[in-house]
């Protein structure tokens, strides 16, 4: 029977298909002749409407088996289960930071920051402490500011004062770009000295000389000392101190984070600034009005690129 070829008409006597049967004939060569395969349309429509029906079936027990039934919690349940958190997150706070595998003293940390940061601009440079809250639910959030002895950004101060040893004296702590009285006045006025500083204090005896001579020189700049502002004190040394280098921080979620420094400071710098930054917190912390106040938790050290180091803050 080799090479036969058989017609349309024959094959459907050989098979015994009705002439009325819709008939899909697909003519697939294989050794010595071709092969007719014929499926019924009415057959091939019952089989894919029987395999549908049963992949949904299938799908949906596997949907209703896999998705687990999670039970409601009453209100009681859930109290409890927040008052079980927070006991733990207050019993992990008061555990010291010597026992965590991140710990190092603040020296050593330093060195590993400062290493992260090797070939980064300068300006992205900035050592960050953030301490952990532990609180309840209704205490207000820490809020304060810090004076810090170094601050991040230098800033040009000008002082107007008639007292020669006081402007000495500011001259010689806070590094001021301009002291004088009546004569730098008269200078500036004349265009002899540049008004190149960022913030200008003076003592109540020179508010009114100020507003006469150089009102509208430092006035649209934003530079003329006004009582309102805070710029206008008899005690300059401590408003200077209150006012250079003076940083509002603010708790947010359950952390604090402060900006302390730069790599290029030195380590005593930084320390100067982290103890500043502990004082201004605990100080905080005992204002708060709450029977049960915040808890610090753990504290991290780390840069703009650098990992958390943990240090001792509390």
């Amino acid at each position: 029977m080799k090479g036969t070829r058989y017609s349309i008409s024959s094959t459907m006597n050989i098979l015994r298909i009705p002439a009325r049967a819709t008939v899909a004939f697909n003519r697939v060569p294989i050794r010595g002749g071709l092969l007719a395969q014929c499926t019924s349309s009415s057959q091939s429509r019952g089989i894919h409407s029987t395999s549908n029906v049963g992949a949904e079936e299938a799908a949906s027990t596997t949907t209703s088996a896999t998705i687990p039934v999670v039970p409601t919690l009453s209100k009681e349940q859930l109290k409890k289960r927040e008052l079980r958190r927070l006991s733990q997150r207050k019993t992990e706070a008061k555990r010291p930071a010597s026992i965590h595998p991140l710990y190092m003293p603040v020296v050593e940390a330093l060195r590993y920051i400062r290493a992260a940061e090797v070939g980064r601009p300068s300006g992205q440079q900035t050592i960050t402490l953030t301490s952990l809250v532990v609180n309840e639910k209704g205490v207000a959030p820490l809020n304060g500011h810090i004076s810090l002895p170094r601050p991040l950004k230098a800033l040009k101060v000008a002082v107007f004062s008639q007292n020669e040893e006081l402007l000495t004296r500011m001259k010689e702590k806070y590094h001021c770009h301009l002291v004088g009285g009546v004569e730098l006045i008269n200078k500036i006025k004349n265009g002899e000295v540049k008004t190149d500083f960022d913030k200008a204090f003076a003592s109540s005896d020179m508010a009114n000389i100020l507003s006469a001579q150089l009102g509208k020189t430092l006035g649209r700049r934003g530079l003329l000392p006004n009582a309102k502002k805070g710029t206008v004190s008899d005690d300059l040394e401590s408003l200077l101190a209150d006012k250079i280098g003076s940083l509002p921080f603010r708790q947010t979620g359950n952390c604090i984070s402060i900006g302390i420094g730069k790599c290029h400071f030195s380590d005593e710098e930084i320390l100067r600034n982290i103890i500043a930054a502990r004082s201004a917190v605990m100080k905080a912390l005992s204002e708060q009005k709450s029977k049960k106040p915040s808890i610090l938790g753990k504290t991290t050290l780390s840069s703009t690129h650098g990992p958390g180091i943990v240090i001792d803050f509390i």
